[in-house]
């Protein structure tokens, strides 16, 4: 006999304020936030190994159970204030009551399945989830009381495969004056099942339940070669004892549980630091890129800036060269007196007026009074071009910020445009996997029973699936046993010896032609 694999079998009861369907069924709602806190255990790339057993509305069940016994109620009462008008909402708000109770069932521990990085192709995982699937089928037969509405088996968490178990409790009462005579009492519902209550110890009933159920899950591990690891209850030596290390072990649960909420808040606070540090890194990159671009600008304008004081430069000498020849004009008409028409008149030595002389002094006269307005206009005019000159630079550099801003603004809109485009194809490729997946595994339920009638029929059936993985070139066999994975190693193994000779064939006839 081979050697069996030890694990422990675990079956725990949650709070009132523990259960979340939401979180539990997370791969029915494609729009389930994995980053909110308390998700990020969550490894999402898994979601799609879940396995919803049961998803049912809890008010389906409170109506086909109670609402008989709600309708008895109500015509013996005389008072309307006394009549119940929705017994669901009568018992979630009530302080000793409780809608449903949830369950946490689980096969080994972290330590088991943490060598099996791939839950997809490891036949630990799976075998861990389909032992919770034959468990969850005996659960119902076992617990005729406790009706599943809610029942999901997680494959993408932290750990190893569990199921979270949510049932309505079903008690019948018997000999009830008031009240109803079905309510939603567990430990009444339990002791209608068999397990006795001890007026002295109120703990005894579930704790036989808890057993009761561990042990069943360690009869559906033991048929995939699991076994189940002795806990500390096997070494205590009498009851008391027992009693002592179970409150002990209560106090320690307790414990963990704030150590594990405090872990949880740390994680979520460095989660928070973690993405504030790469919102603060991707913020000093893109000021580091617009700082390279507001340098490259600042180059840009000390290159124009130089360019306009070169040209004041050289307007500032054509300027002071006017200038110098204005006040040369100004000595040269101060020392003359302008006033008297005998001024401009040139004797010779004997009185007479020298006609082309005197026309010449008055000619160069003439040419110093046009040469002053010409100063005065092109002075108007440089200064009017130079204040064109700053403007349009102005203008230019504003244009350019602008349009680098626009820019950026447009490419920043592209790329999110493409992360959302992205990001909606792995969501329709996840729900595809998941629909595949839902496919393969109805397929291995059905011929599994065909497999109880006509066993060969099923055996080529297994054989047909391995021909047909040969045939699209893969090797890996998902939710099948080993008798079944054997049989398809052969359709494979054939397919295989099909292909190989008929490649040989066709290259014996290539040969030929040759």
């Amino acid at each position: 006999m081979p050697n069996m694999t030890m694990m422990t079998m675990s079956f725990s009861k949650g709070k009132k304020s523990e259960t979340s369907i939401k979180h539990n069924n997370r791969s029915l709602d494609p729009n389930f936030d994995f980053d909110k806190k308390g998700h990020q255990h969550i490894e999402r790339e898994y979601t799609s190994l879940n396995e919803v057993l049961v998803h049912r509305d809890i008010r389906e069940i409170y109506d086909k159970e109670f609402g008989q016994a709600v309708k008895d109620y109500n015509a013996k009462q005389k008072r309307k204030d006394r009549k119940i008008k929705d017994y669901y909402s009568k018992v979630k708000h009530s302080k000793n009551q409780r809608t449903q109770v949830e369950y946490i069932i689980q096969v080994g521990n972290k330590d088991d399945f943490k060598n099996d990085k791939n839950r997809i192709t490891s036949s630990l995982w799976q075998n861990g989830k389909k032992i919770l699937e034959n468990y969850f089928d005996g659960f119902q037969k076992r617990n005729p009381n406790l009706i599943p509405y809610n029942a999901v088996i997680h494959m993408d968490e932290q750990g190893a495969p569990h199921l979270h178990l949510n049932v309505v409790p079903v008690a019948h009462l018997k000999n009830v004056k008031r009240g109803l005579t079905v309510k939603p009492s567990l430990d009444k519902a339990l002791e209608e099942e068999g397990y006795k209550r001890d007026p002295k110890d109120s703990r005894s009933q579930f704790k036989a339940f808890q057993h009761a159920e561990a042990q069943a899950l360690a009869d559906e591990a033991l048929v995939f070669g699991i076994d189940r690891k002795a806990g500390i209850t096997n070494k205590l030596k009498d009851v008391h004892q027992y009693k002592q290390v179970m409150r002990q072990i209560d106090e320690l649960e307790v414990q963990k549980q704030q150590v594990d909420t405090q872990l949880q808040n740390k994680q979520a606070q460095i989660d928070n630091l973690d993405q504030r540090e790469s919102e603060v890194a991707r913020r000093e990159q893109a000021v580091a890129s617009q700082e390279v671009k507001n340098k490259n600008l600042d180059k840009e304008i000390r290159r124009k800036e130089f360019l306009l004081n070169d040209l004041d430069q050289k307007e500032q000498d054509r300027r002071d060269n006017w200038n110098k020849w204005a006040h040369t004009v100004n000595k040269l008409t101060s020392k003359a007196d302008l006033g008297n028409a005998d001024d401009y008149l040139i004797t010779n030595a004997f009185g007479v007026v020298d006609k082309e002389m005197t026309k010449r002094k008055i000619n160069g006269l003439l040419d110093l009074a046009e040469h002053g307005k010409l100063i005065k206009e092109v002075e108007a005019e440089n200064r009017q071009l130079r204040n064109q000159g700053v403007e349009q630079f102005r203008q230019f550099v504003h244009q350019e910020k602008s349009i680098g801003d626009a820019q950026r603004k447009k490419e920043k809109e592209e790329l999110e445009k493409k992360v959302q485009e992205q990001a909606e194809i792995i969501r329709k490729q996840q729900l595809e996997n998941l629909q595949l997946k839902k496919f393969a595994d109805a397929t291995v339920r059905t011929i599994r029973r065909i497999a109880k009638v006509i066993p060969e029929k099923a055996r080529e059936f297994w054989q047909k699936i391995g021909s047909n993985l040969r045939k699209v070139g893969g090797e890996h066999y998902y939710h099948m046993q080993d008798n079944e994975v054997e049989e398809a190693n052969k359709g494979y193994q054939a397919a295989a010896q099909n292909q190989r000779t008929r490649y040989n064939q066709i290259k014996r006839y290539r040969d030929l032609d040759r």
